[in-house]
């Protein structure tokens, strides 16, 4: 009984030069493909520090700058931390939309920051799942009235209590209508959705047109709202 013998047919050798052709192909779509993943990322506000311009060399937005966390981190690769954009845009003055606790790093960082750049620093407490207070919405207009230009603000992520505040200070202090000041700020393109628990945002803009009465929004925040805000508060917690 004879042994059967296998045949191995040699590999061609443009077969041997086309696999690491393919393989370095492979790298670059891969490294191509990221670095849309990141692009997409930024554009949306979810990769760095969601820095934006509301009023070109009067007025800017962001999230979180300072500390570690997420944002911060991200914020430093490309080149947008705090003392970045304050040498940058000339920041003058910081608001920060998250209230001051000395107990975080990333507020006593901020403050020293500002503190050697010589920015004025003001701390607004706010918050992105609940109507903002009526004092809160106080204390910001007074430091839009009053403090040195141009300003800074900001809150964790950039997106809702900044949209916010954006879109209010467009439509008063700029005269932007309320519908393209919303547009503008308010908006998926910088990482904030409506129909998240951070919707309580627009709810804010919604309850100003329904009772304003041709009241401007100023107007409104210092007059109305003050009485509404407990009702609709209570209300919204217990539908919660």
């Amino acid at each position: 009984m004879s042994a059967s013998t296998t045949e191995f047919m040699p590999v061609s050798s443009a077969t041997e030069r086309a696999r690491p052709k393919r393989g370095k192909r492979f790298l670059l779509g891969s490294i191509f493909v990221f670095l849309l993943l990141i692009a997409l990322l930024w554009w949306i506000g979810v990769f760095g520090g969601n820095v934006r311009v509301v009023v070109p060399g009067r007025v800017y937005r962001s999230a979180q700058l300072t500390g570690n966390n997420y944002t911060a981190d991200t914020a430093r690769l490309i080149g947008d931390d705090l003392n970045d954009v304050l040498h940058r845009y000339h920041i003058r003055t910081v608001i920060n939309l998250r209230g001051g606790n000395m107990a975080n790093d990333y507020y006593r960082q901020e403050i020293a920051d500002c503190r050697r750049y010589g920015a004025v620093h003001v701390d607004i407490s706010m918050s992105a799942h609940h109507l903002p207070p009526p004092q809160s919405l106080r204390q910001l207009l007074a430091a839009f009235d009053s403090l040195p230009y141009p300003i800074l603000f900001h809150c964790q992520g950039g997106a809702d209590r900044s949209g916010l505040v954006g879109a209010l200070y467009l439509n008063i202090y700029q005269g932007v209508p309320l519908q393209e000041a919303l547009r503008r700020e308010l908006t998926w393109r910088y990482g904030h959705f409506a129909f998240t628990a951070a919707g309580r945002m627009n709810d804010f803009f919604a309850l100003y047109q329904r009772t304003s009465h041709g009241l401007s929004l100023r107007d409104w925040i210092n007059t109305v709202y003050p009485n509404l805000y407990p009702k609709v508060s209570r209300s919204a917690a217990s539908s919660n």
